[in-house]
């Protein structure tokens, strides 16, 4: 982004030239009170300059302009809205000199007005949220048309209110809806991706940026399954063979409210009951371009220890922080199918299984039920492994494998070591496959075995 401005002091409108990439100059007059282009506004033009137009996209808090305007450019119709009276009058005018003003319908408002609604058939939604801390009522920092535009809301960010709007009108929206936002990620916004997560909607962080002592995200969210639903069974032998069953197409998910027949690592029971949360997805195997499979069962492991506030036991057990098991993810594929099976099972409640004492998310998250957890499990599988046609899947076999790592280690720190045969050993790594790296004395060990390791605590 290239930016020329002057200042005109009578009508106190700042003039400004924005620099397209393809060298086209778009000028924008800009009232003293309306947000001006900066280096979000050029972090979150990255990010939508790269979607492929797709009908109807909606920007709240639209400010100069600039983002709906570069959009309807790119071939979107655009629906646009900020509480300012002056950010709608410049827009508009913007609009007209940049010849898009057909494209783009600008409206005075914003969420929390009694008539804000999303406009049928929107794919994309956006928004620079205000993310600002709140002022103190004795200290305001801008004029108040200023604080309502850049600064959040104390306690429940915008970003809540968006995504608690969405849920309550979710039967009127597109399947496939995406939403884009620029948050403030540090310091810690009021507007946090984990209240999304709690409410199952998936999500990508897309780039981020340190302005200052500032860091900011683009942040993509979308519902898994854009549409595809999960299968649901009153009873069955075991989601895993059900999986098998599922059709090809789009994000498959199958859950059961009774498993009978379940199984764990080389074909153990899975022992369970009616509360116990048992599920399987189908991932395509093409991700094993990415991920080793030994670190794939580590991340799956990792994020949902991650939501149930545990911990994972290498390498894919759910563990409390007193080594009582929780849940665990197992994860099989065979040579004729096109999808690997990535199976969970999560206890609801404390139990003995062969006589050894289990606990549950209850204790943990007692006012979680089965389906919000799965639909969590669901979001956080998805953010992972699905695709979405308007984004990139940016996953890294890097990045994966020290989010892992990382993960692991939580369980470690709390004293945990490693017997190998007859040998104790201590954790000090895990290679690219996903074993464990230990030391005994200054020998060397790769743990990829489970039937000959033994955990001490």
């Amino acid at each position: 982004m290239n930016l020329g401005e002057e200042e005109n002091p009578i009508l106190e409108v700042q003039v400004m030239d924005f620099k397209m990439e393809n060298g086209e100059i778009i000028s924008l007059d800009i009232p003293k009170t309306v947000y001006p282009p900066r280096e979000d506004s050029a972090l979150l033009i990255d990010v939508l300059t790269n979607l492929k137009a797709d009908g109807v996209a909606m920007e709240i808090g639209c400010g100069s302009g600039i983002i709906s305007i570069i959009m309807a450019k790119n071939n979107w119709i655009v629906e646009a809205c900020d509480i300012n009276p002056y950010a709608i009058a410049a827009a508009k005018e913007n609009s007209v000199k940049a010849s898009v003003d057909e494209k783009i319908n600008f409206k005075e408002g914003g969420l929390g007005d009694e008539n804000f609604s999303i406009p049928r058939n929107t794919k994309l939604i956006f928004w620079n949220l205000p993310y600002l801390n709140p002022p103190s009522p004795d200290h305001p920092r801008l004029g108040w048309i200023e604080e309502a535009s850049m600064s959040d809301l104390e306690g429940k960010g915008w970003g809540h209110h968006l995504v608690d709007f969405l849920e309550e009108n979710k039967d009127n929206l597109e399947p496939d809806l995406l939403v884009i936002l620029l948050q403030r990620k540090y310091p810690e916004s009021p507007s946090s991706t984990d209240y999304w997560i709690k409410l199952g909607w998936s999500h990508r962080v897309i780039k981020s940026l340190w302005i200052h002592e500032e860091k900011i995200e683009v942040v993509a969210y979308w519902k898994p399954g854009q549409g595809v639903p999960a299968t649901t069974l009153d009873e069955c032998d075991s989601t895993m063979d059900e999986a098998k069953k599922l059709s090809k197409n789009g994000w498959q998910r199958i859950r059961t409210e009774k498993q009978i027949g379940g199984r764990g690592r080389r074909n153990s029971i899975w022992s369970s009951d009616n509360k116990d949360l048992l599920a399987t997805w189908n991932i395509n195997k093409t991700i094993l371009d990415t991920i080793e499979p030994g670190i794939m069962q580590i991340i799956v492991g990792t994020r949902i220890a991650k939501l149930l506030q545990q911990y994972n036991k290498w390498p894919n057990d759910i563990y409390d922080k007193n080594g009582n098991k929780i849940g665990g993810v197992l994860i099989e594929m065979d040579n004729q199918d096109d999808f690997l099976r990535i199976g969970v099972g999560i206890n609801y409640s404390n139990k003995k299984i062969e006589g050894k004492e289990t606990f549950g998310w209850s204790e943990k998250m007692p006012e979680t039920s089965k389906i919000i957890l799965f639909n969590m499990i669901d979001a956080t599988l998805s953010t992972l492994f699905e695709e979405h046609k308007l984004l990139e899947n940016n996953l890294t076999s890097n990045s994966i494998k020290i989010e892992s790592w990382r993960g692991i280690s939580k369980l470690l720190s709390r004293g945990y070591s490693l017997q190998i045969k007859d040998e104790k050993t201590r954790v000090v790594g895990m290679n690219e496959n996903g074993e464990l790296i230990t030391l005994s004395g200054k020998r060397k060990i790769n743990a990829d075995n489970l039937d000959k390791i033994y955990w001490l605590f």
